[in-house]
């Protein structure tokens, strides 16, 4: 992610998941806070 920020002045990527689950709590912990701490801006759909 890095290496395409440094390459790029815009970037979106899109995540797609299924067939498993996370709670909560482990998103807002986990996954939001790395991505905030990457600067990574999050669009809930």
């Amino acid at each position: 992610m890095h290496l395409l920020q440094s390459k790029f002045q815009n970037l979106e990527v899109t995540l797609t998941a299924w067939e498993g689950a996370i709670s909560e709590q482990d998103y807002d912990d986990k996954i939001r806070e790395a991505f905030q701490q990457l600067g990574i801006e999050v669009e809930e759909g």
